[in-house]
């Protein structure tokens, strides 16, 4: 029965006002007492090692469910998501909070260009930008998702990079990059040191690309320090530099990790 209203509320374009509005907030109130918990969870995570600041930038939205943390911790947050149905989930999450929300229908990459959109599905949190995470999934055969993966299609859609995104929103206090494997091209688009910024990784068949991301950090500000994060909890009891982090790392192997880095500078 849920489903077939689900599926009849998303043909006719209302599943996600009503997904996002005030009366389905007092349903998980009532009903769902779960999915507060797990927001409570993610706005502590933040908060457990970021100061409030003006601007967050959130790359690779997808529903917007760290935007909605975020909005916590910021005054605007600015959220950049390419996938088409992910972006519409967006706009109808936050169609009441424009002068917060700043949308952007875009990838992130080093150059502003068009770009080739690897498509596992419409919404599909596995979309990417980078060859070789559709390669890897590929070939995965369910031992590390639960799921048989296949990307269908490929799109041509718009890139712009972190310095065009500070040039007209400013510097932001915290930068999330969560882009299926094209982490590294999405740092080498940021030419200034940031207060903090986060960037997903696998460990160890991401390994070459987690070094890559380091590097570029380094080049940003070589005295930068590190926290490693799963399971939305730092694992660290503070921030340490690149090579104790590399040693815990190749000690206390995380297979799906966030990888936290402070830099010396004032949040703006």
């Amino acid at each position: 029965m849920k489903k077939k209203l689900k599926s009849f509320l998303q043909k006719n374009n209302l599943y996600y006002p009503l997904r996002y509005s005030f009366f389905f907030r007092i349903y998980q109130y009532l009903f769902k007492p779960g999915d507060i918990q797990n927001e409570k969870k993610e706005t502590a995570f933040y908060t457990s090692f970021l100061p409030p600041s003006d601007l967050i930038f959130d790359i690779g939205a997808y529903d917007g469910y760290k935007t909605e943390a975020f909005l916590l911790l910021a005054k605007r947050v600015v959220s950049c998501e390419p996938d088409q149905l992910s972006f519409s989930v967006l706009k109808n999450r936050f169609r009441n909070k424009r002068k917060r929300v700043f949308l952007e229908n875009k990838a992130l990459s080093d150059i502003v260009s068009e770009q080739t959109f690897l498509i596992h599905h419409a919404g599909s949190a596995f979309n990417t930008l980078s060859n070789k995470w559709k390669e890897t999934l590929e070939k995965d055969n369910m031992e590390k998702w639960n799921e048989k993966i296949k990307f269908s299609k490929q799109e041509i859609i718009q890139a712009t990079t972190l310095d065009s995104l500070i040039e007209k929103y400013g510097r932001p206090g915290f930068i999330k990059i969560d882009v299926e494997g094209y982490e590294e091209h999405v740092l080498k688009g940021l030419s200034q040191p940031v207060p903090f910024l986060s960037f997903e990784g696998l460990f160890p068949d991401g390994y070459a690309e987690l070094n890559n991301c380091l590097d570029r950090i380094d080049s940003l500000d070589d005295s930068a320090t590190y926290n490693i994060a799963a399971h939305e909890k730092l694992l660290l009891p503070g921030f340490i530099n690149r090579e104790r982090l590399i040693d815990w790392l190749q000690k206390n192997p995380v297979m799906h990790l966030e990888i936290i880095a402070k830099m010396n500078v004032y949040p703006a």
